[in-house]
């Protein structure tokens, strides 16, 4: 997010074997054996999805985990991804990807849920997780899913260009200065009980000279990198981000 700023994600360049270093629990002898979790009977471990995915053009981005009391594992989530489904700038550069964020519970208790969105990396710029209903598979651990993943790897890859004409509506909109003032307190109430607590002005503070202009993918992308900069724990970051997704829709939807 702003210079500086720590990724949500550990980065691992497409590398299995850096997923499995940086969170062990994606690694099933490790959470059987070292960890002694009990699992549900037909579990579908992360690796299985995102080998599939991989073989779809996709690519390991990033992996963070979630740890309880006990030190134990309860979850584990990863950034996915794809080259082929970008937004461009003005330039004609690629400026964001199409991203896949992989939650899993490590004993199957809740399903394994893939929310599609986009990833944009300007300098340290970190990542933007947006979420609808459409662009959601949630695959309980049961022997019916498990046996066919296939159709969930093609459900929500068949999605991706439902995000993508959103971004695009998003760079086709234009906001007024009235709009991006309403727009940012609105942001921040998803954050703060107490608007008191932030001075709206800094989630308009532009970090880098691509992040200039007053359409609503430019205005969004500069609230989501300041509102979620301190953002450290991974399943409250993208709760924020969903959120945030939501209400910029909104706004590209209004006439």
């Amino acid at each position: 997010m702003n210079l500086g700023t720590k990724m949500k994600f550990i980065p691992v360049n497409n590398s299995i074997e850096k997923a499995i270093a940086f969170a062990n629990s994606l690694d099933q002898n490790y959470l059987k054996n070292t960890q002694k979790i009990n699992q549900k009977e037909f579990y579908i471990p992360t690796l299985d999805v995102v080998n599939k995915l991989r073989n779809e053009g996709w690519q390991l981005n990033g992996v963070d985990e979630q740890r309880g009391k006990s030190r134990k594992t309860i979850n584990n989530f990863v950034q996915m991804i794809h080259p082929d489904f970008a937004i461009k700038n003005n330039k004609g550069k690629d400026e964001a990807w199409t991203s896949l964020t992989i939650t899993n519970s490590c004993n199957g208790a809740k399903p394994l849920e893939m929310n599609i969105g986009m990833f944009r990396q300007i300098c340290s710029n970190g990542l933007i997780r947006f979420d609808k209903q459409a662009e959601k598979e949630k695959i309980k651990h049961i022997e019916v899913n498990a046996n066919n993943l296939d159709k969930f790897i093609t459900s929500v890859t068949n999605k991706t260009d439902l995000i993508l004409n959103d971004v695009l509506q998003m760079k086709r909109k234009g906001l007024t200065y009235e709009e991006i003032k309403e727009f940012g307190i609105e942001a921040a109430k998803l954050k703060y009980a107490n608007l008191d607590d932030i001075n709206i002005d800094d989630l308009f503070a532009v970090n880098r000279v691509e992040d200039e202009g007053n359409d609503l993918w430019t205005v969004y992308n500069r609230i989501q990198e300041n509102l979620t900069q301190d953002v450290t724990n991974i399943k409250a970051d993208i709760n924020l981000n969903k959120q945030l997704y939501r209400l910029a829709n909104q706004y590209s939807l209004a006439v």
